[in-house]
């Protein structure tokens, strides 16, 4: 899987270390305080997706950004689910994705721009705390 993984990000610059990102950590609370998870499954989701992302060296940041932009977002994120399925990795790639934004499931669903249309459509738990 390695092998075929996208590796730069949308600069160009390649990422020499993988890391616990700011949305690592968004997504860690999130996953806490939204959807209930104890500190140790969350702490094994993490490590998952941690593994996932240096099966494919690249940061969970890159994963993101490339499934977020530039022309060839589409195919990314489908090269990526693709491969967060035969690694075993997909729930878990999916949720990360889902909490940082990223429409995984196609051009039918109308996800909200922002957090505050977020709140409007699907209540105060997706307020974000500072």
């Amino acid at each position: 899987m390695a092998a075929d993984c996208p590796t730069k990000n949308r600069t160009g610059s390649e990422r020499s270390s993988l890391d616990a990102s700011s949305s690592v950590e968004h997504w860690r609370r999130e996953l806490l305080h939204l959807t209930g998870c104890s500190p140790g499954e969350v702490a094994d989701r993490v490590g998952v997706l941690l593994k996932f992302c240096a099966a494919c060296s690249v940061s969970p940041e890159d994963v993101i950004d490339q499934c977020r932009h530039g022309p060839e977002r589409s195919a990314r994120l489908n090269f990526y689910l693709r491969a967060a399925r035969e690694s075993g990795a997909n729930l878990v790639v999916q949720s990360f994705l889902v909490h940082s934004g990223v429409n995984i499931f196609g051009e039918l669903v109308c996800m909200p721009a922002t957090v505050e249309a977020t709140v409007r459509e699907q209540g105060e738990q997706w307020k974000r705390s500072r």
